[in-house]
């Protein structure tokens, strides 16, 4: 079996580029579902701001995704 990633288009906030769930199986040989959180936040005078406003939304991204995918292990946030 192939593993993809599923995307995630309920996720709607202003610093989210991209949302996915893939499956992990780096500890657990069961496997670890990760939903990926990718972000374009830039390093110029107002990074700090960005990063503090996605990370205090962070709970209400989590419940989006649940919504649509359910029950994830864990989250990985990718800035690029």
């Amino acid at each position: 079996m192939l593993n993809i990633p599923q995307r995630i288009h309920a996720i709607q906030h202003p610093l989210v580029d991209e949302a996915y769930l893939k499956k992990e199986f780096s500890q657990d040989p069961r496997g670890e579902d990760v939903l990926v959180i990718e972000t374009s936040i830039h390093d110029d005078d107002n990074h700090d701001a960005y990063l503090s406003t996605f990370i205090s939304d962070l709970s209400d991204l989590k419940h989006q995704a649940e919504q649509q995918i359910g029950y994830f292990d864990r989250i990985d946030i990718r800035i690029h």
